[in-house]
């Protein structure tokens, strides 16, 4: 987007010459008054350096070098008469400063107006680059929508296809999709003898002893989740129930940080005085604990352990 030029600092540049000009001529016309020689349009031009074509074209210089080219031989023959040249001088200089208080106060109008359109124009930028980040982002997300819908409408045709193919609640089930993909997601081998609790227990019971085994991989490493998951298949086990495992912040903290640190995740860790817990990420930032564990959980390390 072009921006106007800052036509401000020009005019002002401009009338700053001209002032300059202005004392220029004075200085010559001063010059001249006490070399006691002719003033006239060639000597002021000549004294001030400055062409005679500018002394014409400026009203109130014109003005001045006429009244003292008239009263120029009278100056020298009555000396009393310099005080009317003083007077005619004074009344120059008034009107002079009455004219640059004008423009300056001109220059002011302009300079306010120009700051206003030129905030404005600022402004109309900063909100066309808003929208056009708007209307990327809405791109964005419009197509993160569309593969999402995609997915749930696959998910859902395979889940309603698993479901058909499911018996009555409290019958003996084959293994559905649905405790595939959690075991694998458990990482835990579909062994002969896993497969055989699984197929001689309900569907209700699975469920339940796998949701106990995900709730106890938050506080410990078990090294052999498919054999605590028949376990608890066999016995029936609920989650939310500790199953005889006593679990402590510190415990559940060392199993993390060990797996986090081998996993190159966390670099260090220190305790506040409030008995807080912050570990320090492989970026060097710092992070709670708890903030920091529910991000990379202990569930989801243990998952990447090579069996």
């Amino acid at each position: 987007m072009t921006v106007e030029r800052n036509i401000d600092g020009l005019r002002g540049n401009a009338q700053r010459k001209r002032q300059k000009a202005f004392e220029k001529v004075e200085q010559g016309i001063q010059k001249l008054i006490k070399e006691q020689k002719v003033i006239n349009f060639n000597t002021v031009a000549k004294a001030s350096g400055l062409s005679k074509a500018w002394l014409y074209k400026e009203p109130e210089i014109k003005a001045r070098i006429e009244h003292l080219r008239e009263n120029n031989s009278q100056t020298k023959e009555i000396p009393a008469r310099q005080k009317s040249s003083d007077a005619s001088k004074d009344a120059i200089i008034k009107t002079l400063k009455e004219r640059i208080k004008r423009v300056e106060a001109e220059n002011r109008g302009l300079r306010d107006q120009h700051e206003a359109i030129y905030g404005r124009i600022l402004q109309a930028s900063e909100i066309e680059q808003r929208l056009e980040r708007l209307e990327a982002e809405n791109a964005r997300l419009k197509k993160e929508l569309e593969v999402c819908l995609s997915q749930l409408t696959n998910r859902l045709a395979s889940e309603k296809s698993s479901l058909a193919a499911l018996p009555a609640k409290g019958s003996k089930v084959e293994i559905s999709h649905t405790i595939r993909d959690e075991l694998a997601a458990l990482g835990i081998k579909l062994t002969t003898t896993l497969a055989s609790k699984i197929r001689n227990s309900t569907q209700e019971i699975v469920e339940s002893a796998i949701e106990a085994l995900k709730e106890q991989l938050q506080h410990q490493i078990i090294r052999s989740p498919g054999a605590w998951l028949a376990s608890a298949i066999d016995d029936a086990w609920q989650p939310n129930q500790p199953q005889g495992i006593e679990t402590h912040v510190a415990d559940i903290f060392s199993q993390w940080y060990g797996l986090a640190r081998e996993f190159g995740i966390v670099i260090g860790s220190r305790k506040e005085d409030d008995g807080s817990i912050w570990v320090q990420e492989n970026t060097g930032q710092w992070f709670p604990f708890d903030e920091f564990s529910s991000k990379w959980t202990l569930q989801y390390l243990r998952s990447k352990i090579v069996k």
